[in-house]
């Protein structure tokens, strides 16, 4: 009974993660569209199966708003299981080997997370001078901490941290649809091109082919696709 029930919790963990992921892209897909239908359905092909990671950190990247939720919640959060993994570790070694059980080992998926939101707030603090992403973060890392000493404690405290622990998920999951809804910045820089025999324009270059481009335009959100013969050049253009 036990062995179906995690078969059927997993189940549907995975549907809805794959649920929440199709709504995503499809939120993205009308967002930079202006909520154009055809134009939506322009921007779909030129997608491919393998452009998810791209489109989500695309997204992360290219819109500043976007930046700055994202590195706020990546590094305390970060932060916050590396330090209960050493906590585990620890606890696991005071207590001795157990018989039939591999003895603990460092996970390096947690220091992994870290450098990598390090060196992305790093690079974000440093290219932009957004010192204040400091401060911010450190509030946001003070409330992860604050609800996990919450849950190691007892009675009303440990209930409330758990609370808002499962609604803290549920929230960052509507906040991710919400944003996915509303960020109308694409995946992709944004370019200056210059045109041979027309004015120049800003636009959006989602896919480049051998002899064409489809280019998506930045302020009518026209889906045009040019020939190499339009185009004299391309310059890309920083947004944030």
């Amino acid at each position: 009974m036990a062995s179906h029930e995690t078969e059927t919790d997993g189940h549907g963990a995975g549907l809805t993660v794959t649920t929440a992921a199709f709504a995503f892209l499809l939120l993205r897909l009308f967002a930079v569209s202006g909520y154009d239908w055809h134009t939506a359905f322009a921007v779909l092909h030129t997608l491919d199966l393998d452009d998810t990671i791209g489109l989500v950190l695309g997204t992360v990247m290219a819109d500043s708003f976007a930046s700055v939720l994202f590195l706020t919640l990546l590094l305390p959060v970060a932060v916050l299981r590396l330090v209960m993994e050493a906590r585990a570790l620890r606890e696991a070694r005071n207590r001795g080997p157990v018989e039939g059980r591999p003895a603990e080992r460092p996970d390096l998926a947690g220091a992994m997370l870290l450098l990598i939101a390090v060196v992305a707030v790093v690079a974000y603090v440093g290219t932009f001078h957004s010192w204040w992403v400091l401060v911010l973060m450190a509030a946001v890392g003070g409330l992860v901490l604050g609800l996990s000493y919450g849950v190691r404690a007892g009675g009303r405290l440990r209930r409330a941290a758990f609370w808002a622990t499962r609604h803290l998920v549920a929230l960052a999951g509507l906040a991710m649809l919400l944003g996915a809804a509303t960020i109308t910045t694409p995946w992709v820089p944004l370019e200056r091109i210059e045109m041979r025999d027309s004015e120049d324009l800003r636009g959006y270059v989602m896919q480049a082919e051998p002899g064409f481009l489809k280019v998506l335009t930045e302020q009518e959100r026209e889906f045009l696709i040019l020939t190499d013969q339009d185009v004299g050049s391309r310059e890309e253009l920083a947004e944030h």
